[in-house]
């Protein structure tokens, strides 16, 4: 079972929030969750903890907007390779999701869960430690004058196919509490999206969507 949720992990995850967001299809924006929060953190937290340790995420809790925006200098607009997508999901499903994200990257940090040249989403890693691990791994074969050839690839939409069952699996089998495990798969397996645009375009396509990004 997940320890018991704290006032300070609810102020802690909506101390990452920006006030200026810009809210999903409730309204509500992050400026009023803090103010809340501040009146009375009790009550935030009594929403919430039933939820961690439940390892539940609310049907009712799952709606998106996705705004598209257009990519200046595109010959066309008839793709959508042509538009930016920007998913607006509720803020407070997104507070309940970065509590759960904070002690499941711990967790699987400490498990060994996370494959050791994983830098990206990282607390204290960025692109320059992947850059030095490249050239940490490319010069002592270079001083003997042995050929290095370096292959880069950029997988397209692999967040959206992740198999949320597998995942689930995985974190259970390395000893991830079920409760955080289970509260991943709403996110995942679920939440299509409305698009619109704001261009001169007008709308488009209802049959577009996407899926907002789980913690």
């Amino acid at each position: 079972m997940a320890p018991p949720l704290t006032t300070q992990e609810v102020a802690t995850a909506l101390s990452t929030c920006s006030p200026t967001a810009a809210p999903g299809p409730d309204g509500i924006r992050y400026s009023t969750w803090k103010q809340f929060n501040k009146i009375n953190p009790s009550i935030l937290l009594h929403m919430l903890a039933p939820l961690v340790s439940l390892g539940y995420h609310p049907a009712s809790l799952e709606g998106s907007n996705g705004v598209l925006l257009d990519k200046p200098g595109k010959p066309s607009y008839e793709s959508p390779s042509s538009f930016r997508i920007i998913v607006l999901i509720r803020t407070f499903s997104k507070i309940l999701e970065m509590i759960i994200a904070t002690p499941l990257l711990v967790a699987a940090l400490s498990k060994g869960l996370l494959r050791p040249n994983q830098y990206g989403s990282l607390p204290g890693l960025s692109t320059c430690d992947a850059c030095l691990t490249l050239t940490n791994d490319v010069r002592p074969l270079q001083r003997p004058r042995l050929k290095v050839s370096s292959l880069f690839l950029d997988i397209k939409v692999g967040f959206d196919n992740v198999d949320n069952n597998t995942l689930a699996r995985i974190l259970r089998e390395g000893g991830i509490p079920r409760t955080w495990s289970g509260g991943l798969r709403p996110s995942l397996a679920n939440g299509a999206a409305p698009s619109y645009s704001k261009g001169p375009l007008g709308p488009w396509p209802p049959s577009m969507s996407v899926r907002p990004r789980a913690p």
